[in-house]
């Protein structure tokens, strides 16, 4: 809901991530392993000193051995950097809320809270507000009035209507699931000011005013202007009955922003890092295990790898806005920011004429529209194309949004609805409203001070692949699940059994997960492994979809990540499905399949960006036709086929076996062997090498 002032249109674990394992180079000196784990990677501590191929590591810098099934490797695991220590993500349940007129129609969301140990109740939970204002119950007790403030408006819209509240100040504020409020699921301490509702009020200037029954007198003035009393809704909260927006209780004011010293009970309030919004789940149904739709207080790397489409504040202006939160003295936005690129096709006529945009969005839960027209740039750019929208007017239209690196993020929805009410302010701002949050999670990132969304439903809950266990069971997922089977899973899943990523639906890992069941990705389905995501632990992959580590490591810099995570370590991996490498390293340490399908990374724009394979233990076989560029290196004790074809060159300390083609140069290192009936670029035996007569070509 679009909150005004001032005459002018505002809107009133730590990270427990598993150490990475970072092969910088191929093991020389062969090391006898007596010991074996029985896990795929599992570690185990060692103070060997081994030298690598490049460069020499004394004994405090090896961390860890991996052992996974090979006899005769050793890799050390650098130490990275311990992150300064954060504080864990809390997940606080939403519920959509459907309109009064449709049980279908879920028109707004709700939070449940309770003050002071009273009675938890439900509110809109609206992200273009910054202030709690509710019926607060006077017996409460240790609830009493701010010292020296007085009764005032806080208005939504175009200013003609809003609450009449007095502030309050009370000492505790705790969060409850709102389908069971029987316990608390988080509590906050400290100073916290909301206001309560004495009325809902409207000024004359309100375009429906003559339907309201009203107070003969105004109960106050704000500006210069008279307000009066909404009679219907003052009967319905002195039977204790919700106010202004059944079953509703008040607003909750979700902004990242904040307008007033006094307003202290916002999220960014109770936190220094920043929230996520995902409400793109559980829209009529229950099929998403844990908290969705859901508040994730608090950020961590793992939870910013999420978002790729990641907008930086820009130029505010704290005329009218405080530059940082009461209380948590985090960093505080405007009520719009960034510097969007957006197409709007608007009817004229019988065909639709795209007008385009660029400048701040806010991006607003209490808004029902999809777009809330708040600024007369917007109306003069319409006219300009022949469109009209008149006051307190509804249309449908088209949206594109763009313009970000990755194209995932380039979002189009057709026949949205667009809203006007009157007075807009003078500028470029859109508000964005309810509906694309059921499409997308956002994150409001305080500390990095960016505003970023994301198409997977977000969560940080942690999940089991096995029934029994006592974290939410998750051990597949379909397009029942998240959004529509787009799944962002920032927290870890563990467990014995199998996960399985079922045709259509779509997975993005960024934690690092310890399950050790096989990984299972159905044709036409994907998985993202993203920043410090991890599924070393799995026993094997069987891919017949998508396997894409391309944004593995420091792929954004706002996420905080460190580039000792690019490399992607797996167990095993076989199957048709397509492999995308970016710029990254696919590191297979216990092969036993073959891989049929295509190796490839090249990115949206069809350049090559040097990824490259390493084959560490077991046995594997290149059957497709893969066009990465960077190194395949196979480690001593490991053993690589190659019927199909690699563009790129191949060091050799194992025993590779070419029956199709390598167009690259096959380096021979000491102890590797180089043998078959296909054909390589060319060949560079070193000392201790051994290699069979090859076909080779001349490779331009």
């Amino acid at each position: 809901m679009v909150h005004l002032t001032h005459r002018c249109l505002f809107k009133g674990h730590r990270y427990f991530g598993q150490m990475p394992l970072t092969v910088e180079r191929m093991i020389v000196v062969k090391v006898s392993i007596t010991k074996q784990s029985a896990a795929c990677g599992n570690r185990q501590p060692s103070s060997l000193f081994r030298h690598f191929r490049g460069a020499s590591w004394v004994p405090d810098r090896l961390s860890s051995i991996l052992i996974c099934s090979v006899s005769s490797l050793v890799i050390g695991a650098l130490l990275v950097p311990a992150a300064a220590e954060e504080v864990q993500p809390v997940g606080i349940p939403l519920k959509h809320v459907p309109s009064d007129d449709d049980e279908t129609d879920f028109d707004s969301l709700g939070i449940m809270i309770g003050i002071n140990g009273a009675r938890p109740r439900l509110y809109q939970f609206d992200t273009g507000s910054d202030m709690f204002i509710g019926q607060f119950d006077e017996t409460v007790s240790g609830v009493q009035p701010v010292p020296g403030s007085k009764p005032g408006l806080y208005g939504y819209g175009d200013g003609t209507y809003g609450y009449w509240m007095q502030e309050i100040q009370f000492q505790t504020m705790a969060y409850y699931h709102p389908d069971d409020p029987s316990e608390p699921i988080a509590t906050m301490p400290g100073k916290h000011i909301a206001g309560r509702i004495i009325d809902w009020a409207y000024s004359k200037k309100h375009d429906s005013f003559k339907d309201y029954h009203t107070s003969d007198k105004p109960i106050g003035n704000h500006d210069g202007v008279a307000y009066y009393a909404d009679l219907d809704v003052r009967a319905r909260m002195k039977k204790g009955e919700p106010s202004d927006h059944p079953p509703f209780y008040g607003t909750f004011g979700a902004g990242d922003y904040s307008q007033d010293k006094t307003y202290m009970a916002s999220p960014g309030t109770q936190t220094k890092s920043g929230y996520v919004v995902a409400a793109n789940s559980n829209i009529g149904n229950n099929n998403t295990p844990g908290c969705a739709p859901c508040l994730s207080l608090h950020l961590t790397p793992q939870l910013r790898a999420q978002f790729t489409a990641v907008m930086p504040w820009g130029k505010l202006d704290y005329d009218y806005s405080l530059r940082q939160f009461p209380s948590s003295n985090a960093n505080a936005s405007n009520m719009h920011d960034g510097n969007y690129s957006y197409t709007i096709s608007v009817p004229v006529g019988k065909k639709k004429r795209a007008v385009d945009f660029r400048g701040p969005i806010l991006f607003d839960t209490g808004t029902a529209e999809f777009i809330l027209v708040d600024a007369d740039t917007t109306l003069t750019k319409f006219r300009a194309k022949g469109y009209k929208l008149a006051e307190y007017d509804q249309d449908s239209v088209d949206i594109k949004f763009y313009g970000f690196e990755d194209t995932l993020n380039d979002l189009e929805y057709d026949d949205v609805i667009i809203g006007r009410l009157a007075d807009e302010a003078s500028g470029n701002t859109v508000t964005i409203g309810l509906p694309f949050f059921q499409e997308n999670s956002v994150m409001y990132d305080l500390e990095k001070k960016v505003t970023a969304y994301s198409p997977y439903f977000v969560t940080t809950a942690d999940y089991s692949t096995d029934a029994k266990a006592n974290t939410l069971h998750l051990s597949e997922v379909s397009e029942d699940i998240g959004s529509s089977g787009w799944v962002g899973l920032a927290g870890i899943l563990s467990g014995k059994g199998d996960f399985k990523i079922k045709k259509d639906a779509n997975v993005r890992m960024t934690g690092a997960n310890s399950y050790i069941g096989a990984t299972h990705i159905a044709d036409g389905a994907h998985l993202h492994l993203a920043g410090p995501g991890s599924i070393e632990h799995s026993a094997r992959i069987l891919n017949e979809g998508t396997f894409n580590i391309e944004q593995k490591g420091a792929h954004i810099a706002q996420w905080g990540v460190d580039k000792a995570y690019e490399d992607a370590v797996i167990c095993d991996i076989s199957g048709s499905g397509d492999i995308i490498l970016g710029a990254n390293r696919l590191i297979v340490t216990a092969a036993t399949g073959s891989i049929s399908g295509s190796i490839t990374d090249y990115d949206d724009n069809y350049k090559n960006l040097g990824g490259g394979l390493v084959l560490v233990g077991g046995q594997l076989t290149i059957e497709g036709d893969n066009d990465f560029s960077g190194l395949t290196e196979v480690a001593s004790g490991a053993e690589m086929h190659v019927t199909g074809q690699l563009t790129g060159d191949v060091s050799v300390y194992g025993k590779l076996i070419v029956d199709g083609q390598v167009f690259g140069t096959v380096k021979v290192n000491d102890g590797g062997t180089l043998s078959g009936t296909g054909t390589v670029g060319a060949v560079n035996v070193q000392p201790g090498g051994t290699a069979a007569r090859m076909k080779t070509t001349v490779v331009d």
